[in-house]
């Protein structure tokens, strides 16, 4: 009796340590069940936070993209202006250029036209004709001094530039020399002040 009395207290000493194991167990097995629940939370937590900035990253990727497009679109219609410009330049180089030689030869052919069209004495039937030193003094002596001065035009002279030169007007040297346009001659002599 004695054993069996000890056997059913070793029993119930077993199973009181079972319980006692099962119950601390259990508590241990549900301070882990809470601790992950608590980490499976602030994962899905961080998890949210994450989705939600990467879809603000997204906004503002697409916005930027939007940007650049329009940027870009700019700068091709900015590209072309300038393209436009530069063409624009060039014709007016080209024309420019164009003037000045236009200019240039309309110079020279004037100056052969006049230098050409120059007659000489004897294309007058004067060519037989003799002057002695006796007709020129004469005439220098009918000729009052100082009553007017006269110009010879020199290459690239214009009547705006010799009027400019001796303070009158294009229109007195026109009258002065019975000139009816503006063109004139190398070697041509111009009365230039009021005779």
């Amino acid at each position: 009796m004695k054993r069996r009395h000890i056997i059913q207290k070793s029993g119930t000493l077993l199973l009181g340590m079972c319980l006692v194991g099962g119950l601390v167990s259990g508590c241990v097995s549900t301070e882990k069940y809470e601790a992950e629940k608590s980490r499976a939370l602030n994962f899905q937590r961080l998890l949210k936070q994450e989705e939600k900035r990467t879809g603000e990253l997204n906004v503002q990727v697409q916005e930027s993209q939007q940007q650049l497009s329009k940027l870009e679109g700019k700068n091709r219609d900015l590209s072309l202006e300038v393209n436009n410009l530069q063409e624009e330049v060039s014709k007016l180089q080209v024309e420019a250029d164009q003037s000045r030689e236009a200019e240039s030869s309309s110079t020279d052919l004037a100056d052969e036209t006049m230098t050409l069209s120059e007659q000489s004495l004897d294309d007058f039937g004067l060519g037989e004709v003799d002057f002695g030193e006796s007709d020129f003094t004469n005439l220098e002596a009918e000729t009052p001094i100082g009553t007017s001065t006269s110009h010879t035009v020199s290459k690239g002279e214009t009547l705006y530039r010799l009027s400019r030169e001796y303070g009158v007007t294009v229109d007195d040297l026109k009258r002065w020399n019975d000139l009816s346009s503006n063109l004139i001659s190398i070697g041509q002599e111009l009365i230039v002040s009021e005779p």
